[in-house]
């Protein structure tokens, strides 16, 4: 999986955790302490997730980063120490 496909991977988990919330991107990035547009950019899969963005995001719509990177291949859970079908 490149970059590029994990970006909008992760972009379709963030919309269907908001969704699932009934959060609007302006809700979701009061929480996060961002714009509406980043939201937008980042749900587009056009603005690459950070770290630091992913811990905020997890807290924000109350998932667990598997959760986050949820339809990833096993190598990406790997490289990252984690077991997908534990956590």
């Amino acid at each position: 999986m490149d970059q590029e496909e994990l970006d909008a991977l992760v972009a379709g988990n963030v919309r269907a955790a908001r969704a699932r919330l009934k959060l609007r991107q302006e809700d979701l990035a009061d929480e996060l302490g961002w714009s509406r547009p980043v939201v937008g950019t980042l749900e587009n899969g056009n603005r690459r997730v950070t770290l630091a963005d992913a811990v905020a995001l997890c807290r924000a719509l109350q998932i667990s980063l598997p959760d986050l990177l949820a339809g990833a291949p096993a190598d990406v859970f790997e490289s990252l120490g984690i077991d997908r079908h534990k956590a």
